[in-house]
């Protein structure tokens, strides 16, 4: 609708223009209840004149009796005409009442308009208020008086005045959708986020629900489900893809803004009962139901560990590499028997022993739960870069420079004859690599030999010199050369 006077677009059920303040005079259609009532009794009336002219023809000639025929149609004509003027004047006061109530509506408007431009706001609702009291039906009149409250800084009467139609049956569902998004708006206004939570959580209309779905979070989804696991990497999501933030918390009650962000995978690996509860926020600060699970980390004997290099024969220096997985002790043992925590533990990669060794590796948990155990069996030797005559020729070397013998020839001090030294034997000593075994025999002056009982051990790949013995259980053993 147009203003007749300046032509300004004037909002639908407003009475007055915003710019020039010219009223509006608008004669109301009948109420639809009154004009199908009007309706219903016309034709009605009809209805028994047609039955009544249809009755008279059938008994004879409709020219006799005229009179009585006229005289009784006139009482019918004049009695529908009597009915008629009832309800025409029911309608006239009708439209007299509602022309009455819109120009009172419009004079308190126009007053209340003209005190807010003169910057009395309070002046301004008290008309508003008033014109509310006389048309509490009015809900124009409402959320102008809702605009005037918060324009003069009043929030909670801006709601309050909008409860008006939402707490109220007398509205029709679109001017009660407009007031809930209207005390939105002024939730947003004021950062009260926490009333537009309780608000849609309270109600339980279709309206509410529908703005509750658009203004609530969806909360977060989380996966795997409750359970028993060894251990678990929990994942938050969002079905919705909203971009929601999303808060949780470990054993610790309900998540909120000041709880943990999600940002990457909740890792669980000790063991015990995990309560994990997350919420979405959205951007104006309210919060999603909380989603809510159960973990159980039960841990079971921990995997074994894993030794990088096989069992074999090696022919360099090679390092043995074990890896297990985190929260895990890795013990070991060389001498066959079975490693426990109180074995040497492994720190960092173990120097492969020359000859053949053989390890037995084993995990160990927080919890004292072992692993299997995983054996290796190593054979390392060097390439042979010395031969048997070499291997003497440096042992009896080494006898003269610690001057155990007088020259090379094997002459010894102070007794008579020379020694001399045969090559024995090959044999691999334990963590040590291959040896030359070298006997020692004493040549006297007539010839005879006989052995000293001394042996000695060369190694076949760097020559190096050492006696040889035997420990407790009978196996060779280095012994290092000194002076007799």
């Amino acid at each position: 609708m147009k203003c007749p006077n300046c032509g300004l677009e004037i909002p639908e059920g407003q009475m007055f223009c915003n710019s020039c303040g010219t009223e509006i005079n608008i004669v109301p259609d009948f109420e639809p209840e009154v004009e199908n009532e009007i309706n219903a009794t016309l034709s009605g009336l009809a209805d028994e004149l047609n039955k009544d002219d249809q009755a008279s023809g059938k008994g004879g000639d409709r020219r006799k009796n005229n009179s009585g025929f006229f005289g009784e149609k006139a009482e019918r004509m004049r009695l529908i005409i009597n009915v008629a003027l009832v309800f025409l004047m029911i309608a006239i006061g009708i439209g007299a009442f509602l022309i009455y109530m819109n120009s009172t509506n419009v004079r308190y408007v126009r007053k209340a308009e003209e005190a807010r431009q003169a910057g009395n706001l309070t002046q301004a609702i008290g008309y508003l208020k008033q014109a509310n009291r006389e048309n509490p039906t009015n809900s124009d009149i409402i959320f102008r008086l809702s605009d005037y409250y918060l324009e003069n800084g009043d929030a909670t009467e801006a709601i309050d005045s909008l409860k008006l139609i939402t707490e109220s049956d007398l509205f029709p569902e679109d001017k009660v959708r407009t007031a809930y998004e209207s005390m939105i708006s002024v939730y947003r206004q004021t950062g009260d986020y926490e009333g537009i939570e309780q608000m849609l959580s309270s109600g339980d209309s279709e309206i509410v629900s529908s703005l509750r779905g658009k203004y609530v979070p969806n909360m977060p989804s989380m996966s795997p489900s409750s359970g028993t696991y060894e251990s678990v990497s929990v994942t938050l999501s969002l079905l919705d893809g909203s971009g929601n933030k999303i808060y949780y918390t470990v054993n610790d009650g309900e998540p909120d803004e000041g709880s943990i962000l999600y940002e990457s995978d909740i890792v669980l690996t000790e063991e015990g009962t995990y309560n994990v509860k997350a919420v979405a926020v959205n951007e104006f600060g309210i919060a999603s139901v909380v989603s809510e699970n159960e973990y159980v980390i039960e841990r079971g004997a921990p995997l074994p560990p894993e030794i990088m290099e096989p069992s074999g024969d090696y022919y360099q220096n090679t390092m043995i590499v074990a890896v297990a997985e985190a929260g895990v002790s890795i013990f070991y043992t060389t001498d066959g028997t079975e490693p426990t925590m109180e074995s040497k533990q492994y720190i960092s990669p173990i120097t492969m022993p020359m000859g053949t060794s053989h390890f037995n590796f084993i995990a160990f948990d927080n919890a004292g739960n072992a692993s299997e155990i995983v054996e290796r069996d190593y054979h390392l030797v060097y390439t042979r870069l010395v031969s048997t005559e070499q291997a003497v020729n440096n042992l009896v070397n080494t006898l003269v420079r610690l001057d155990i013998l007088l020259d090379t020839s094997g002459k010894v001090r102070g007794i008579e004859g020379h020694n001399e030294y045969i090559y024995n034997s090959i044999i691999e000593i334990e963590g040590a690599g291959e040896y030359y075994v070298v006997a020692e025999n004493h040549v006297l002056n007539d010839g005879t030999s006989a052995p000293t009982g001394l042996m000695y051990a060369v190694n076949t790949h760097d020559g190096t010199v050492n006696r040889l013995g035997y420990d407790s259980s009978g196996k060779y053993t280095l012994i290092t050369i000194s002076n007799r």
